[in-house]
């Protein structure tokens, strides 16, 4: 099963929309987990066509920010409940993915450490008493400033960069795709006032479920300004729960 997640740098227009679901489509992926989409609900439901048969959405708040989780026809994947905040940043769905328990999420982060974000999902793994988690986002913010930017404002991310490392070691939670190129340098965007390049776009996985991935790849695009990263998971394995 191929989950992406994806920074689509707001599709109010109906051509955009339209290019990022046909991209989404040609690379057959079953859950896109998209960020800054900028939409309120009634314009997330429009991504609901041809081949997505689920839209869970958080919409955005006065055009900024905004989330949604889309799901391809055919995906078995059933909710049991939804959590997400009022600025339209994440969106969390406890439920069943073709028969397994797990958690889906979504971040669409800011440049500042967001303590309540973190807050929030340290209680949310803690009531989840170890549920398989997959969370997709554009943290802005770098894990390693060496590694995963290209130039010397690496360092210079300020608080929101405590937050990625946070997720990776307190919470238990593995980065992916470091975690399978742990020497390589990668990037997903590009600050243009400073010209740097930098990889703040990640899938975090549990251990039971990356234990599973069969594959990974940052893919870039002509889309937007930031590259989708891409995940294949084997979900006819079984999976337990993490223990935490």
């Amino acid at each position: 099963m191929k989950i992406i997640t994806w920074n689509v740098g707001g599709i109010h227009s109906p051509i955009n929309r339209k290019k990022i679901l046909q991209a989404l489509h040609r690379k057959s992926v079953d859950i896109a987990m998209l960020q800054g989409t900028h939409l309120d609900t009634v314009e997330h439901l429009k991504l609901h066509t041809w081949w997505v048969d689920q839209v869970h959405e958080n919409p955005a708040l006065g055009r900024k920010a905004g989330v949604v989780i889309l799901v391809k026809k055919g995906v078995d994947f059933q909710v049991h409940r939804q959590y997400q905040d009022p600025q339209g940043h994440y969106l969390f769905l406890k439920g069943e993915l073709e028969g397994k328990e797990l958690v889906l999420g979504t971040y669409y982060g800011s440049n500042v450490l967001d303590v309540s974000f973190n807050c929030f999902v340290r209680r949310l793994l803690l009531s989840l008493d170890g549920l398989p988690l997959i969370l997709g986002g554009d943290f802005n913010a770098v894990a390693d400033p060496i590694l995963d930017c290209s130039g010397s404002q690496g360092s210079g991310w300020g608080p929101g960069g405590r937050t990625l490392p946070y997720y990776c070691t307190a919470l238990g939670l593995v980065d992916a795709w470091r975690a399978l190129h742990p020497s390589e340098r990668d990037y997903t965007h590009v600050l243009c006032a400073h010209g740097t390049l930098s990889r703040i776009d990640c899938i975090l996985m549990m251990e039971p479920l990356f234990s599973l991935v069969t594959g990974l790849a940052i893919a870039p695009n002509q889309i937007s300004d930031h590259a989708c990263v891409e995940v294949a998971v084997d979900v006819a394995v079984g999976w337990g729960r993490t223990g935490h």
